[in-house]
């Protein structure tokens, strides 16, 4: 295996890892009530700052910069001394929207990385 079909390769788990991790990131954020226990958003914001790093490691631009809001809208919801109101939550919900289709929609081929010129490293 060429060293360029390893990086590929490598995009490409980091990828599904990365959409995996947004369905873990939903299951969170998702309420059963009115509310939503600020433990949940400070795992979920655990998570989405993680996804961000992965997605601009990876050449993931713009899911790193919709992961890179929705973590800082997490960072103020889990410093909320008591259960997170839904009206509260909804602009980070809308953000996790954006970046389920996102994801949804990048294929590997679309990270920067994976078609770098690895030439210059032989």
């Amino acid at each position: 295996m060429t060293m360029q079909e390893q990086l590929r390769a490598l995009v490409k788990r980091h990828l599904d890892h990365l959409v995996g991790q947004l369905a873990t990131v939903t299951e969170l954020l998702t309420p059963t009530g009115d509310t939503l226990p600020v433990t949940k958003a400070a795992e979920a914001q655990a998570i989405t700052h993680q996804i961000k790093g992965t997605a601009g490691s990876m050449g993931f631009a713009e899911i790193g910069a919709i992961a890179s809001a929705l973590d800082e809208s997490l960072k103020t919801l889990k410093n909320a001394s008591a259960p997170i109101p839904l009206a509260d939550l909804q602009p980070a919900l809308a953000q996790l929207a954006s970046l389920r289709r996102i994801s949804e929609e990048t294929t590997p081929a679309m990270s920067k990385l994976y078609n770098a010129d690895l030439s210059q490293l032989a």
